[in-house]
């Protein structure tokens, strides 16, 4: 608390690792929602729906999932 030095900032090689782990973590938790987003898009097709209507419907639901993830999930 008082009379304590302050830690010393991470050095830009800790930071770079830091960031990696970050990045990766991130890659993991939001590979599965590209994969849904894939998922429907192809579903929709299969079902008849047009290749540019399957692909924006299925973009608005990830961009729609996405900001949820975003914000919190509010």
């Amino acid at each position: 608390m008082f009379g304590q030095t302050p830690p010393a900032p991470p050095s830009p090689m800790e930071l770079k690792a830091q960031i990696t782990t970050a990045m990766l973590d991130m890659a993991g938790i939001l590979e599965p929602v590209y994969d849904a987003a894939d998922g429907m898009r192809r579903d929709l097709e299969s079902r008849g729906w047009s290749p540019t209507m399957a692909e924006q419907c299925a973009g608005v639901w990830l961009a729609a999932t996405l900001q949820g993830i975003g914000s919190g999930g509010r």
